[in-house]
């Protein structure tokens, strides 16, 4: 309860930067798969009831970010997950690059989203309250993805999640030129 409230109060200042303008990029670069695994970890007692897959490329380009962020960004979308999926339901992350993005796909076997719902779900305090597991969030968790991937030059898509069933919310983040491999000069 302490962990989930504290993402409430971050999720509660992140929004007031955001609003503000007040959200500063601190961006390096990082590996995907390091703001994966701290997602992961970070959400691990939350994630326990799912069968949880995940499928991160080992040779994935980095990202230039603001890691904090975008890994809280990663968090948000897989808590949802975590609320509308079935108890023992699967939940897939899968890291993916296409057309110069690099792609955090998020899907479940909850009860999905109505397409005429799916531009709803971005809107501050809206919640898409179905399902018994439904309607606890504050509706600010994907309003917050929203503005973060947004300062981030990125985009959310929604869609069908696993077999047609459930959601995939994919939080897709443009890929920069590589930094130069440092060589070794004796």
């Amino acid at each position: 309860e302490a962990e989930r409230l504290d993402r409430y109060i971050q999720n509660l200042l992140d929004m007031t930067r955001l609003g503000h303008g007040g959200l500063k990029l601190a961006r390096d670069w990082v590996a995907p798969a390091d703001i994966v695994g701290s997602a992961l970890n970070r959400l691990r007692v939350v994630l326990a009831p799912l069968r949880v897959q995940t499928d991160v490329p080992a040779q994935l380009p980095l990202l230039f970010v603001h890691a904090a962020l975008i890994e809280q960004a990663l968090i948000n979308v897989l808590e949802n997950a975590a609320r509308f999926s079935p108890a023992q339901g699967r939940l897939e992350l899968q890291v993916s690059v296409n057309d110069q993005q690099l792609r955090f796909a998020v899907s479940d076997q909850g009860p999905g989203i109505p397409v005429a719902e799916r531009e709803k779900i971005f809107d501050m305090f809206y919640t898409a309250a179905r399902g018994d597991r439904g309607g606890q969030g504050t509706g600010l968790g994907l309003a917050i993805c929203q503005g973060m991937i947004g300062a981030h030059g990125g985009q959310i898509l929604v869609g069908e999640g696993i077999d047609g069933q459930g959601t995939c919310i994919t939080l897709c983040l443009p890929l920069p030129q590589q930094p130069e491999a440092e060589s070794e000069t004796p």
